[in-house]
């Protein structure tokens, strides 16, 4: 999703959710940064990092082991995963579809279908708040944005 999600709305999530400006510029310096140090071109085990259905045990891992050290990088890198993972679909197929000619480029947050934008920030939102709750944060900060329906009643991962 580049980095208006890997950064920017990650850190204003993370801000909404409760985290200090420091901790949400690590995060969101963590989620952009994963690309970089997991380029999905270099191996087949660096695209499991970034599509379903293995993305999300990555970001499962990640988040178990933020939380057991209060690892922030680690965090943002839970959220690149599942980020991923929503955006991209299972096996990748909406970079499949693009490189078809049918449909969006996934990694374009404009581009992405609105159900697509609010199961990101569901998710992403819902990580935030199971790092703080495992972590031993209980401070609570309520959404600025309105949750929407659909989203509210997406599984949690």
């Amino acid at each position: 999703m580049g980095p208006e999600v890997h950064f920017h709305l990650t850190r204003r999530w993370a801000l909404e959710e409760g985290f200090s400006a420091p901790e949400a510029d690590l995060i969101a310096s963590a989620d952009v940064s994963y690309d970089v140090r997991y380029p999905a071109s270099a191996s087949l085990l660096n695209i499991t990092r970034h599509f379903s259905p293995m993305a999300w045990l990555w970001s499962e891992r990640y988040l178990r082991q933020a939380a057991r050290g209060r690892d922030l990088r680690l965090l943002g890198w839970a959220l690149h995963a599942a980020q991923d993972a929503v955006a991209h679909g299972r096996l990748g197929h909406r970079h499949l579809m693009l490189r078809a000619g049918w449909g969006r480029d996934p990694d374009v947050w404009e581009l992405a279908q609105p159900s697509v934008r609010r199961r990101i920030e569901t998710t992403t939102r819902r990580r935030l708040r199971r790092y703080r709750r495992r972590a031993g944060q209980t401070t609570w900060v309520t959404w600025t944005s309105t949750p929407h329906d659909a989203a509210s009643s997406l599984p949690s991962w």
